[in-house]
Protein backbone atom coordinates (compact mmCIF):
# COMPACT_ATOMS: atom_id res chain seq x y z
CA UNK A 1 0.00 0.00 0.00
CA UNK A 2 1.40 3.17 -1.17
CA UNK A 3 0.58 6.56 1.40
CA UNK A 4 1.55 9.63 0.43
CA UNK A 5 1.34 12.24 3.64
CA UNK A 6 0.73 16.05 2.84
CA UNK A 7 0.45 18.30 5.67
CA UNK A 8 -1.79 15.98 8.34
CA UNK A 9 -3.31 13.95 5.29
CA UNK A 10 -3.17 10.47 3.63
CA UNK A 11 -3.58 9.66 0.40
CA UNK A 12 -4.57 6.04 -0.10
CA UNK A 13 -3.82 4.96 -3.72
CA UNK A 14 -7.09 3.52 -4.98
CA UNK A 15 -7.53 -0.14 -4.65
CA UNK A 16 -5.64 -0.58 -1.54
CA UNK A 17 -7.85 -1.79 1.22
CA UNK A 18 -7.59 0.19 4.21
CA UNK A 19 -9.27 -0.79 7.63
CA UNK A 20 -9.01 2.16 10.72
CA UNK A 21 -11.09 1.54 14.18
CA UNK A 22 -11.33 4.28 16.65
CA UNK A 23 -11.36 3.00 20.17
CA UNK A 24 -13.89 0.18 19.39
CA UNK A 25 -16.42 2.71 18.57
CA UNK A 26 -15.86 4.22 14.80
CA UNK A 27 -14.72 1.91 11.97
CA UNK A 28 -13.69 3.36 8.22
CA UNK A 29 -12.89 0.68 5.61
CA UNK A 30 -11.95 1.59 1.94
CA UNK A 31 -11.70 -0.60 -1.07
CA UNK A 32 -15.49 -1.84 -0.12
CA UNK A 33 -17.56 -3.72 -2.88
CA UNK A 34 -20.79 -4.44 -1.25
CA UNK A 35 -22.39 -4.99 1.86
CA UNK A 36 -23.97 -8.41 1.48
CA UNK A 37 -25.79 -8.71 4.65
CA UNK A 38 -25.92 -6.36 7.84
CA UNK A 39 -27.73 -5.68 11.60
CA UNK A 40 -27.01 -4.28 14.68
CA UNK A 41 -24.80 -6.78 15.46
CA UNK A 42 -23.02 -8.13 12.03
CA UNK A 43 -22.04 -6.50 8.84
CA UNK A 44 -20.74 -8.92 6.00
CA UNK A 45 -18.64 -7.20 3.96
CA UNK A 46 -16.74 -8.12 0.89
CA UNK A 47 -13.58 -5.81 -0.04
CA UNK A 48 -10.59 -6.28 -2.47
CA UNK A 49 -8.87 -8.40 -0.13
CA UNK A 50 -11.62 -11.31 1.02
CA UNK A 51 -14.87 -11.17 2.73
CA UNK A 52 -15.01 -9.53 5.71
CA UNK A 53 -17.31 -10.27 9.24
CA UNK A 54 -17.44 -7.35 11.61
CA UNK A 55 -19.41 -8.84 14.83
CA UNK A 56 -20.35 -6.17 17.75
CA UNK A 57 -23.14 -4.29 19.11
CA UNK A 58 -25.41 -1.41 18.27
CA UNK A 59 -23.68 -1.61 14.82
CA UNK A 60 -25.05 1.17 12.16
CA UNK A 61 -24.01 2.55 8.86
CA UNK A 62 -22.96 6.46 9.18
CA UNK A 63 -21.16 7.12 5.89
CA UNK A 64 -21.22 4.74 2.24
CA UNK A 65 -19.90 6.33 -0.82
CA UNK A 66 -20.56 3.55 -2.97
CA UNK A 67 -18.47 4.98 -6.16
CA UNK A 68 -15.77 5.55 -3.99
CA UNK A 69 -15.86 2.00 -1.58
CA UNK A 70 -15.68 3.91 1.21
CA UNK A 71 -17.74 2.49 4.50
CA UNK A 72 -17.92 4.13 8.22
CA UNK A 73 -19.74 2.21 11.00
CA UNK A 74 -20.46 3.24 14.24
CA UNK A 75 -21.22 1.19 17.06
CA UNK A 76 -19.17 -1.26 20.05
CA UNK A 77 -16.48 -3.29 17.58
CA UNK A 78 -15.68 -6.30 19.05
CA UNK A 79 -14.84 -8.55 16.08
CA UNK A 80 -13.11 -8.70 12.80
CA UNK A 81 -12.53 -11.63 10.54
CA UNK A 82 -11.57 -11.89 6.89
CA UNK A 83 -12.34 -15.08 4.74
CA UNK A 84 -9.72 -15.12 1.48
CA UNK A 85 -12.36 -17.73 -0.04
CA UNK A 86 -15.26 -16.24 -2.12
CA UNK A 87 -17.74 -18.23 -0.20
CA UNK A 88 -15.89 -19.60 2.94
CA UNK A 89 -18.59 -17.39 5.56
CA UNK A 90 -21.45 -17.85 3.69
CA UNK A 91 -20.77 -21.76 3.65
CA UNK A 92 -20.28 -21.41 7.37
CA UNK A 93 -23.65 -19.19 7.77
CA UNK A 94 -25.47 -21.77 5.41
CA UNK A 95 -24.32 -24.83 6.85
CA UNK A 96 -25.38 -23.90 10.59
CA UNK A 97 -28.75 -22.99 9.07
CA UNK A 98 -29.36 -26.41 6.94
CA UNK A 99 -26.34 -28.17 8.71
Amino acid sequence: MTQIHQENSYTITSGDHLVTVRNRKRMDMTSVKEIERFDQEEFYVRTSQGHLLIRGEDLRIVHLDVDKGLLTLEGNVKALQYDDDENGLTKGFLHKLFG
